[in-house]
């Protein structure tokens, strides 16, 4: 029994749950940002990756914090706290990408080619932050077969959106 399949023996808790959660959305806000936006130059591509990922980010925590459940009993910076360490995969999975694309860019890759392997990146990433966490949170068979099938539509659609959006 490998380690996935002891820690999947155990519930998944919640928090666990939701950096999962937190990592995939992070993936997906960055693909998305890097593809619709990959005509900018790179100074105002960054500034406009980060905003949009601060943004997403500051806005979960806020939608969170103010509809958790707790909030009558705990201080609301308390629960924000926990909210933000717990979605703290969002930041690092959506920075990712981008700075794959400005190392490749500073490397001499042409700048399309560059945000294209950033989206691309963006993808697997998605990938590899859902599907550990499908078979952490229990799904096996049929149902993991069809969260893996979901899981790559939904990086097709990106990668499709980047080539689309570039032509």
């Amino acid at each position: 029994m490998n380690w996935l399949e002891r820690r999947s023996q155990r519930e998944l808790g919640r928090e666990a749950a939701e950096r999962v959660s937190a990592g995939c959305y992070g993936a997906i806000v960055a693909a998305s940002t890097l593809a619709g936006t990959a005509e900018l130059p790179t100074g105002k591509l960054t500034l406009l990756v980060v905003a949009t990922n601060l943004v997403y980010f500051g806005t979960h925590v806020l939608a969170y914090s103010i509809g958790d459940p707790d909030l009558e009993r705990q201080h609301l910076h308390r629960i924000a706290a926990r909210h933000a360490r717990v979605a703290a995969p969002m930041i690092s999975a959506a920075f990712l990408p981008l700075i794959v694309a400005l190392v490749l860019e500073a490397l001499g890759v042409q700048h399309d080619q560059a945000t294209n392997i950033g989206v691309f990146t963006a993808a697997g990433l998605l990938v590899v932050v859902a599907l550990p966490g499908a078979y952490l949170h229990g799904l096996r068979g049929w149902r993991l077969v069809l969260i893996t099938l979901l899981i790559v539509a939904m990086t097709a659609l990106l990668v499709v959106a980047k080539v689309w959006l570039t032509h």
